[in-house]
């Protein structure tokens, strides 16, 4: 049996615990935090994560991430590129992701608003375009929306919620429906350089899963980060790198059942460190 044929026999045991267009996390920094990223969304991955995120940003953003060998699997790879753009409206954004390789590959377009209403409550959507490549198979597409809200509880708590697909789109001949996944929790940030997330997970075909994960800054140079999550079980580790405009990120993942995989992001903030400082006291200033 060749490469690519094991490959593919590969992938699809990895997909027949999942469907396709299955939420795999986006980004090395919510990687880093094991996804634990719905009540946080203050960068663009908002756009895969919670449109209403947007609605927190000042600074226009750009983000590019790549994933390879996902699972330690040879050939196999995710990479996302997402936009973020504040206007007098609100804030714009914009994604694409890939995931697969040559013989099996699923790309989503996502375009994303998200705003504020009375400083505190944040609403979003997105609409998101699926297109799913078999060879020799053709391939299929959908459209799907993911709606988002947001609310800073106090000044040291936020709460988030999205819900993925609720439109219930479905793609290819068998109607195969893409994952219906609802989200919410809360961001801890009892000092400015210490954040703590906790959240919980329902795909309507799983059982109910937990997330968390903590971000710690060292001054304004570096982010320290962990994760945990359950239904199934992971654990990730990460660190930010930050000089002026831009910060990178890498994450390694360990999987319970698939092993593990390594990630990186580049981000360009055209806010610079008044970015990073604005974000991270953010909250507090809410309050004020």
């Amino acid at each position: 049996m060749n490469r690519l044929a094991m490959m593919v026999i590969l992938l699809f045991s990895i997909k027949s615990s999942v469907a396709q267009f299955e939420k795999t996390e986006t980004g090395a920094r919510a990687t880093g935090l094991n996804g634990a990223f719905t009540s946080l969304s203050n960068n663009s991955l908002a756009v895969f994560y919670n449109p209403s995120g947007l609605g927190q940003l000042k600074f226009r953003e750009i983000s590019v991430y790549y994933g390879p060998e996902i699972f330690g699997v040879s050939g196999l790879s995710q990479a996302a590129l997402s936009y973020a753009e504040p206007s007098g409206f609100g804030v714009f954004g914009a994604g694409v992701k890939t995931f697969g390789f040559e013989l099996y590959r699923e790309l989503t377009f996502s375009l994303s608003y998200g705003n504020v209403i009375n400083e505190k409550v944040f609403l979003g959507v997105s609409a998101n375009y699926f297109d799913l490549s078999i060879k020799n198979y053709n391939s299929a597409s959908a459209f799907g929306i993911d709606i988002g809200a947001m609310a800073y509880i106090t000044d040291f708590m936020k709460w988030g919620f999205t819900a993925k697909n609720l439109s219930g789109s479905s793609i290819g001949v068998t109607k195969e429906k893409i994952p219906q996944v609802y989200r919410t929790g809360f961001t801890f940030q009892p000092l400015s350089d210490l954040i703590m997330i906790i959240e919980a997970e329902k795909d309507v075909k799983y059982p109910l899963s937990f997330r968390s994960g903590f971000e710690y800054s060292v001054y304004d140079i570096a982010d320290l980060r962990t994760g945990i999550s359950t239904e199934p079980v992971s654990f990730s580790a990460g660190i930010g790198l930050n000089y002026n405009m831009f910060q990178i990120d890498y994450t390694v993942n360990n999987h319970q059942e698939l092993g593990i995989s390594h990630q990186g992001s580049v981000t360009l903030n055209f806010g610079g460190g008044a970015a990073k400082r604005f974000y991270r006291e953010q909250l507090k200033n809410a309050f004020k």
